[in-house]
């Protein structure tokens, strides 16, 4: 089927990215299209997570592009072709489009989880605080938590402060959520829960592009998985034919010691 371009809500083209002498992404491009959820699987060290801190400006790059729903993201370009940073206002203001789930919940600790999901509506945003109150109090029933509004970081389980980190993103209203190894930090009997409500997401058209190491999830949830091997793109495509029919002999090496 074709597809219309402003389908595209996420581009990277030829992204290079080192850190010091060490190349980390070799060139890599890749599309995500409105409400398509795209699972990055590989060995550790083959720069899942620095592909997508680079889509959120949380890295730089050393070349290649970045644009996210059709806007150039971060950079603009001089006379010679090379890249200078924007500035972090616009930067900032480009950031708001994409909600960002890290390993670690980076949750305020004084504040309640309620308070946690208003903060950046509110003073980024300008969002009048009873309306923010009522759409936080909406997102913590959406992720499972309505009863922990008035609940601290320190008195939740650590799958209920991912839950809560979710509901945060997601009251910026982004048009994409990025999740690095969300569940890589829980306990195994609380991986579940975050998992589920990644699923409902999904299934609610939410576009998503996660790094996981849980292969169950990307089988099941995933329109597309994308094997990244020593900063390389190496293979991509639908779940069903990745994890039966991977096409690359490193895919395949990979998917045999996790499977």
């Amino acid at each position: 089927m074709a597809h219309k371009s402003e389908d595209l809500i996420i581009e990277a083209l030829d992204i290079h990215k080192s850190f010091g002498d060490l190349q980390i992404l070799k060139g890599i491009s890749l599309q995500v299209r409105r409400g398509e959820v795209v699972v990055l699987i590989g060995a550790s060290g083959s720069g899942k997570t620095t592909f997508i801190r680079c889509i959120n400006l949380l890295e730089d790059i050393q070349s290649g592009r970045i644009r996210v729903n059709g806007q150039s993201m971060g950079y603009r370009e001089r006379a010679d072709g090379s890249l200078v940073r924007d500035s972090e206002r616009n930067i900032a203001r480009q950031r708001r489009d994409i909600g960002m789930v890290f390993q670690r919940f980076n949750l305020f600790a004084h504040m309640t989880a309620l308070e946690n999901i208003i903060e950046a509506p509110i003073h980024v945003l300008g969002v009048a605080r009873e309306a923010a109150l009522n759409q936080g109090r909406e997102l913590l029933a959406r992720v499972g938590l309505a009863d922990k509004a008035e609940h601290y970081p320190s008195m939740l389980s650590g799958g209920q402060q991912q839950r809560v980190a979710i509901a945060r993103a997601l009251a910026m209203k982004p048009k994409a959520m990025l999740f690095d190894e969300p569940t890589s930090a829980l306990d195994p009997e609380t991986v579940g829960e975050v998992l589920q409500v990644m699923k409902e997401l999904a299934e609610d058209g939410m576009t998503m592009v996660v790094v996981t190491h849980e292969m169950g999830f990307a089988r099941e949830v995933a329109d597309r998985v994308v094997v990244l091997d020593q900063g390389e793109l190496i293979e991509q495509g639908p779940p069903e034919q990745i994890f039966s029919r991977p096409s690359h002999p490193r895919t395949q090496a990979f998917l045999s010691r996790v499977l």
